[in-house]
């Protein structure tokens, strides 16, 4: 063969395959076409047909959004506190919550505890303990006044004098505490700053050198912080706390025996002063060589980390019970696609008589179906995204944003049960004969 017949036959291809191409996009246009007039033509059977898959995707974006926000309002929080530190605390779990039976049996760390590890170990620069106090003492709730105004939602804490600056806490005003007023006992205070805004008014600047009665004795305010970041949208517990010395607390509120131990590691010693400072708290608790620890070790990141996992339950579950909302909405939309195929008989036929092939029909179906579930998906992602505006109305630090996996999860679960749904009444639709199509529809 010559090469001039290459070049033919090779323009002849090219030309077959642009052909096919446009014929292939003329189809597509087509069946959108006709899909999109069968919608409008009945919006209200429509509407009700992706009601399951709308619900579906609201959920997940919801949940997925609430989750994204949390998650990363902890990692603030936590990591607010200091990526470098070792928290030890006696007890599993957040320090304010109950005990389990068998952990409530443990003894609480020693305040002690804290400048001990650190004299003993390179690994260790720093050292605070943090003295929690129970809401109740001897039958009477901890309230604290200033003037007329008084708070019944404050937490009480002793600290050693090295706390703020261990848990990277800026003080909007004043100082904090000397480790002469701790040694000492002094009645001092450093107010959180919602605390401070509270009993004071506008920043808390007035509290400065004021005197606050906390069940009935006087503290001078030494110090206010600054609002600190991170929390519960945007509710931040350190800002309701009014701190007092160590020394302080372990004189006035005897009863106070639990103590959270904050331990700044060496830059990018981390790890390793976690081990140490395991292997320093089991020889200061006496624990044998066959012994579990009787105390609990965490970072930041292992707290987030923890919270990363069940975030990461919780989303499955989510996605599971998403998963039932869009099989209740495929089969809506396989039922409207099978109305619509037994409705439009005639019009099938007809297009099938005129020339139509059986995969035009199919695909005119099949994008209807495609489409429908399409609109449910966009529907849903947009109520989402409303709900989600309306929750900055009332959740302070809620930011209105709709993760990336949660939009795609939305889009791709929609064309799939767009496509799975409408692939029987599609393939009914094309395997209809055109002229038994006619005569049922004239019948």
């Amino acid at each position: 063969m010559s090469k001039t017949q290459h070049q033919i036959d090779g323009r002849h291809g090219h030309t077959t395959n642009r052909r096919r191409r446009r014929s292939r996009s003329e189809s597509l246009r087509s069946s959108t076409r006709l899909a999109l007039g069968a919608l409008r033509a009945n919006p209200g059977r429509s509407l009700l047909a992706v009601l399951g898959i709308v619900i579906g995707i609201v959920t997940v974006s919801l949940v997925a959004t609430v989750l994204v926000n949390v998650r990363n309002q902890i990692a603030l929080l936590f990591r607010e506190l200091g990526t470098e530190n070792v928290f030890a605390f006696h007890l599993s779990g957040d320090p304010y919550s109950p005990a389990s039976e068998e952990e409530a049996r443990r003894e609480a760390l020693e305040p002690g505890f804290a400048e001990i590890i650190a004299s003993r170990s390179d690994l260790v620069v720093a050292g605070a303990a943090n003295i929690l106090i129970p809401a109740v003492i001897n039958g009477r709730a901890i309230t604290v006044r200033a003037g007329a105004a008084v708070s019944d939602t404050v937490l009480l804490e002793g600290a050693s004098p090295s706390y703020f600056d261990i848990v990277g806490a800026q003080f909007a005003h004043g100082r904090p505490f000397t480790e002469l007023e701790d040694r000492s006992a002094a009645r001092v205070a450093v107010l959180g700053s919602s605390l401070a805004t509270a009993l004071f008014g506008g920043d808390g600047a007035a509290a400065l050198g004021e005197p606050v009665f906390l069940l009935g004795e006087p503290y001078s305010v030494v110090g206010v912080l600054a609002a600190r970041r991170g929390g519960f949208f945007g509710e931040n517990r350190q800002d309701s706390v009014l701190t007092i010395p160590a020394g302080t607390a372990a004189r006035r509120f005897p009863e106070a025996d639990a103590t959270l131990l904050y331990l700044r590691a060496a830059p990018d010693r981390l790890q390793q002063a976690q081990v140490e400072i395991e292997a320093a708290l089991r020889q200061l608790r006496k624990l044998g060589p066959d012994e579990a620890n009787d105390f609990n070790l965490s970072t930041s990141e292992q707290i987030i980390g923890t919270f990363d996992r069940v975030g990461a339950g919780i989303a499955l579950a989510t996605v599971g019970l998403a998963a039932v909302s869009l099989v209740i909405g495929g089969i809506g939309v396989a039922n409207v696609m099978i109305i619509a195929v037994t409705e439009r008989t005639r019009e099938i036929g007809l297009r099938m008589s005129v020339g139509a092939r059986r995969r035009d029909v199919l695909q005119q179906f099949l994008v209807e179906s495609l489409l429908l579930s399409l609109l449910g998906g966009a529907a849903g992602l947009i109520a989402a995204a409303a709900l989600t505006a309306v929750l900055t109305l009332v959740l302070p630090g809620f930011l209105p944003v709709l993760p990336l996996w949660a939009v795609a999860f939305g889009l791709v679960s929609s064309c799939l049960t767009g496509v799975l749904a409408g692939y029987l009444p599609a393939r009914q639709a094309s395997r209809l004969d055109p002229v038994d199509a006619l005569r049922h529809e004239a019948a």
